[in-house]
């Protein structure tokens, strides 16, 4: 049976630190003694309320966690400790009952390094960002598909072309200028480069669709890197950039049923899957595997 041991838990020791509570469309920024929520769902960023905390002096120890896990975010601190639930609630219940996410998809590409967030970004490798986004991604709600080509989502595109074209070894060039002009702090998704990168035309208009696309489109384009679906064939490993020598991937939902796939030096080593319907299904591997 093929597991994935390690949590996705990214956190923050910064004051200001924002993040989306998992499964929701609402950003939350949290201060030692303030929180603000926004809601992203509709486009533009829309505060919707505001929530003092009280604290005494300086607080040490502040951390922001975005539990991808139970989906929640959990702040502590000093004489410090709550949980932001997707209900909005704040709670102190060291083990508030949350209803954990439905989405079991998750990926791991052999990174087991801290999460604290800032490195993270920092060392902007794609074996840490990419099971971060794609279970962020795959727990995001969006009404409706997106349409826009342009201003932020062109980067989007631009990492469509490359899948599509099946050139793997230029797939996380583009990924990187997405991830780097899209998000901010926690992977929070943005329709305007706030940091100035000059990765997109200064005059570039910014799209007036929900930036959460971001997010979850990215998330379906990186799913396309390992598995794909067309009628009863299914293609493994069919764009695995060169940098992901080894990884898994697990409880992939397919017509035929539930598939785990682990993969080594760039060849398959196990695959399982778990049928939920008879009937004929052909695995295309990679010539490699």
């Amino acid at each position: 049976m093929i597991k994935i041991a390690n949590r996705l838990r990214p956190f923050s020791h910064l004051p200001g630190s924002c993040c989306l509570i998992p499964g929701t469309s609402y950003e939350v920024e949290v201060y030692p003694s303030l929180i603000r929520f926004y809601d992203l769902g509709q486009g533009e960023r829309e505060l919707i309320d505001e929530i003092a905390v009280e604290t005494k002096g300086v607080l040490k120890g502040f951390t922001v966690m975005q539990d991808l896990e139970r989906g929640c975010v959990s702040v502590w601190g000093e004489g410090l400790s709550y949980h932001v639930l997707p209900t909005l609630k704040i709670v102190e219940t060291k083990n508030p009952k949350i209803k954990k996410p439905a989405f079991h998809e998750k990926l791991s590409l052999g990174s087991h390094k801290k999460q604290e967030w800032e490195m993270v970004k920092k060392r902007c490798d794609f074996r840490e960002v990419f099971p971060l986004w794609f279970r962020l991604g795959s727990l995001t709600p969006v009404e409706g598909s997106l349409k826009s080509k342009k201003g932020i989502f062109s980067l989007l595109e631009e990492c469509k072309e490359k899948i599509d074209a099946h050139r793997p070894e230029r797939i996380l060039f583009s990924f990187e200028r997405l991830f780097l002009a899209g998000f901010r702090s926690m992977m929070v998704p943005r329709l305007v480069d706030e940091d100035y990168l000059g990765i997109l035309p200064a005059e570039c208009e910014p799209g007036s669709e929900t930036a959460l696309h971001l997010l979850s489109e990215g998330a379906r384009l990186i799913r396309s890197l390992f598995i794909t679906q067309k009628k009863n064939e299914i293609k493994i490993l069919p764009n695995l950039p060169p940098e992901f020598f080894a990884g898994r991937m697990v409880q992939l939902n397919c017509d035929a049923g539930e598939v785990d796939l682990e993969w080594t030096k760039k060849c398959m080593r196990q695959m399982v899957l778990r049928e939920k319907r008879s009937g004929e299904v052909t695995f295309d591997f990679p010539s490699s595997a």
